[in-house]
């Protein structure tokens, strides 16, 4: 899951959408990490390494995985990642009654108002994320490919990751629908979650 799915997936609360988002910034346990933040934020952070481990195993997943070719596929969580935000985006009317255009405004006036209490490399980002539309932008479907070869260029090693939209067309029918049967099945995985697991 990348950053728009995340935000999705957090509640409403401002403390818990932060988290969701700061969690990729952050390594270590969460009892480590508490020292640092608040509650909420910590919640959120927990969910999105739970929603993380449930996505990794889900049978739809690895059917998207084993759908990419194996150039490719020790790239494939990071192809898919991002494909879920575009596919998120392309179904959003299917799982929210928000419009999506407003939830992502919403959020980046949240981040603008909380800049100070982000980590640091993720306050230096959210500029250029604002700028460059990353959660409403993924919608476009030549916007992943620009991400791939983006992604491939800050690797250190060299890859094919730039190379993957040419798998992504090929197997965009059946990656999209395999999405639309995860995707119900992570947002009832959320739900329990809030029921069983919060503090």
């Amino acid at each position: 899951m990348n950053y728009l799915a995340h935000l999705f997936l957090a509640s409403e609360d401002p403390d818990e959408r932060l988290g969701s988002l700061i969690a990729d910034f952050t390594r270590g346990r969460l009892q480590t990490l508490a020292k640092d933040y608040p509650p909420g934020v910590m919640w959120g952070i927990a969910l999105h390494r739970r929603v993380d481990r449930f996505t990794d195993d889900n049978p739809w997943v690895v059917q998207s995985r084993r759908r990419i070719a194996a150039p490719y596929r020790r790239y494939s969580g990071i192809i898919l990642d991002i494909l879920y935000d575009h596919f998120l985006s392309s179904y959003w009317s299917e799982f929210s009654g928000q419009d999506r255009q407003s939830f992502i405004q919403d959020i980046y006036r949240l981040l603008d108002r909380r800049r100070n209490d982000l980590p640091a490399r993720l306050g230096a980002l959210v500029p250029r994320m604002q700028r460059e539309d990353w959660l409403g932008s993924y919608a476009e479907f030549e916007v992943i490919g620009q991400v791939y070869q983006r992604m491939s260029q800050r690797m250190r090693q060299p890859n094919r990751l730039a190379g993957a939209m040419e798998e992504v067309r090929r197997h965009y029918p059946e990656l999209a629908q395999d999405f639309r049967q995860f995707f119900p099945e992570l947002i009832v995985f959320v739900q329990q979650q809030e029921r069983m697991n919060r503090p």
